[in-house]
């Protein structure tokens, strides 16, 4: 009876350690900017800012927005 305790509690190990952590959006290869806003809400993020992270020559086009990996 032990012996099929062991094999379960194996199992179950391997099944927990196969989870995904939730980044595998990252491309590490890409840079990415984080903005932080004090209240949920539309807005706009000036080019005076973007300038002054060194993106003021990126297209709008270019851009991506992720929220939570998605």
């Amino acid at each position: 009876m032990k012996k099929i305790y062991t094999i379960v509690g194996l199992l179950l190990t391997l099944r927990l350690a196969a989870q995904p952590y939730n980044n595998e959006w990252i491309d590490y290869s890409k840079t990415y900017y984080k903005f932080k806003i004090g209240v949920t809400g539309l807005y706009r993020i000036p080019q005076t800012v973007l300038a002054a992270a060194g993106m003021g020559g990126v297209v709008a086009q270019d851009f991506q927005l992720f929220r939570n990996g998605q």
